[in-house]
């Protein structure tokens, strides 16, 4: 029983990996039985050749580092550039599973071909039917902890993030590809070490263990346990190896069985029987409401802060044969705030995005200061001291208000130290406590309700917020108002003003009201059929007959 157990448990260590990646950033791998089936081969041909267990440990160690490099720079290459890779990646997964297992197959030589490689004793020359079962339990044991504690970091919530909404993560300085690459990562060398652990526990390897069959049974598993809780792969590894057991002999239908109970629990419980032990634990015993954990003063931001003139030099851009942009040019003061005007179709909107890399400009250059900005992964906005605030609030709507902003707050300011710390978790910038503690922003008292349940005007002020945290020293502003009353305009366009006026940067604001141009802006530009009709100051603005001719703006 407990050899059965233990394998099991092999195969649920390795399924953890996959609930990792797959319940945090979306991402589901196909092919984990690539690094499982490779450290299992590695592993017996290290015991084949030295039995020493230290030189044994330390190979094991250094196949577990190159295994998670490899995963790493393949997963980041196929994220790099891409926001909905998922399916991509996963397609590459499997088919570099199908390979190995080919190969596997034929390299008599290298792995003993179809009929495996044997004759070897387990680590430690422990019992596989004995004392190696104790040694899976500590490596199940040790492997739960870890992923309970970063579950507790800010790394959990990073990820948690990416998931929700990766092009926010982007225009917050995180580069989401490395995230995704390092998630992968961190899946793959657990299933490398649970592959080194069978190959102890079996006492041989064949090429179905790189193969697409175990690669999918880890899926099932991950998904019947629940892929959302730390538990639940382990979960489901033992309630379906046992079933497996039990059914293999008298049921001739098990694995349709299995496959249908998969189907069933991806539509009808995406959480997995974790998820229901837990609704169940919680009707017994509530789950007590987690008290706010009082603010730390932040670190210093390190995007761009120096105030620089941003400057258009004959921009153009060109999606397919449509020309949005044609032959952009203007220069903005270092400090103040400019609205930028115009009917819709302008290229109002898609002038913000080449600024911060979400558009590549097919002409001219962009310049912030003496640095060129134009053409740049999103993610490298907030270092060169933009910050974004888009049209249509963008947010994590997965999270509590709270950790909205933890997110806003890391953003610009976290290190590789800090990933390992929940201190970043409290940190408190001066702007965003400038926003939260005035009497009229309703988040103060919303920090722990969930994003999807706030209306739309607080979650205006929310992105607010959360783009200002950073303290960028140009920000993009698209549409604040939109949505929002008369009093809530009036609010927000006091929350622009003093931003400005407290950081000395640069304010860029598209927006329709009038009234709200003519209070906040110290130049106004005028766009029109994708060029530069005016830019001048609001009064010569308003009585251009040129701009009266194509644009009139509207008041609250």
């Amino acid at each position: 029983m407990a050899y059965q157990i233990g394998l099991y448990l092999i195969y649920g260590i390795a399924a953890q990996g996959i609930g990792f990646l797959w319940g945090k950033t979306g991402v589901l791998p196909l092919g984990q039985s690539l690094f499982f089936g490779i450290a299992a081969y590695v592993t017996a041909i290290t015991l084949k050749v030295d039995g020493n267990l230290f030189l044994n440990l330390v190979l094991a160690a250094m196949v577990l580092a190159l295994i998670a490099g490899v995963a790493f720079v393949l997963a980041t290459l196929v994220f790099r550039g891409r926001n909905e890779s998922g399916p991509y990646f996963s397609l590459i997964t499997l088919a570099l599973v199908m390979i190995a297992e080919q190969v596997a197959g034929t390299a008599t030589s290298l792995t003993g071909g179809f009929n495996g490689m044997s004759g070897f004793n387990s680590l430690g020359d422990l019992d596989p039917f004995g004392n190696f079962y104790y040694v899976i339990v500590a490596a199940t044991v040790a492997v739960s902890l870890l992923l309970f504690i970063l579950n507790r970091l800010p790394i959990n919530l990073i990820a948690k993030a990416v998931l929700d909404n990766e092009p926010r993560m982007q225009l917050l300085g995180f580069p989401t590809h490395m995230i995704k690459g390092a998630a992968f990562a961190f899946s793959a060398m657990i299933a490398a070490m649970a592959g080194g652990l069978f190959a102890s526990h079996q006492g041989i390897v064949t090429p179905t263990s790189t193969g697409f069959a175990l690669s999918a049974e880890m899926v099932i598993l991950t998904a019947v346990g629940g892929r959302f809780h730390v538990l639940g792969p382990l979960i489901g590894a033992v309630i379906v190896g046992w079933a497996s057991a039990e059914l293999r002999g008298s049921f001739p239908y098990w694995e349709l069985l299995m496959a249908l109970v998969f189907i069933l629990v991806v539509l009808k419980a995406p959480g997995g029987i974790a998820e229901l032990l837990e609704a169940a634990f919680r009707r017994v015993w509530p789950k007590t409401p987690t008290p706010l954990t009082p603010s730390v003063v932040a670190p210093p931001t390190r995007s761009g802060t120096r105030p620089a003139p941003l400057r258009f030099e004959d921009v153009q851009l060109k999606i397919g044969v449509v020309r949005i942009l044609n032959g952009v040019s203007f220069e903005t003061p270092a400090t103040g705030i400019v609205s930028v005007i115009g009917p819709n179709g302008a290229g109002k909107t898609s002038a913000l995005n080449t600024i911060t890399g979400n558009l590549n400009v097919t002409g001219g250059r962009i310049m912030l200061g003496e640095v060129r900005i134009d053409s740049r992964p999103p993610h490298n906005a907030l270092g060169n001291g933009i910050g974004r605030k888009l049209q249509v609030p963008s947010v994590f709507f997965s999270l509590s208000v709270s950790e909205n902003l933890a997110i806003a707050m890391m953003a610009g300011r976290l290190r590789m130290a800090d990933l390992f710390r929940t201190t970043p978790l409290q940190w408190r910038s001066r702007s965003l406590s400038r926003v939260l503690n005035n009497p009229s922003v309703p988040l103060k008292n919303e920090l722990t309700d969930p994003v999807q349940h706030l209306p739309q005007g607080h979650r205006q002020f929310l992105e607010y917020a959360m783009t200002v945290a950073a303290e960028p020293s140009v920000l993009l502003l698209d549409e604040p108002c939109a949505g929002l009353s008369p009093d809530e305009t009036a609010l927000m366009t006091e929350l622009v003003r003093v931003y400005q006026i407290e950081t000395a940067g640069l304010v860029i604001i598209i927006e329709h009201d009038m009234s709200i141009v003519e209070a906040i802006s110290d130049k106004v530009l005028v766009l029109h059929l994708g060029q530069v009709l005016a830019f001048d100051d609001y009064k010569k603005i308003r009585d251009n007959p040129d701009v009266q001719a194509v644009y009139a703006g509207g008041t609250k």
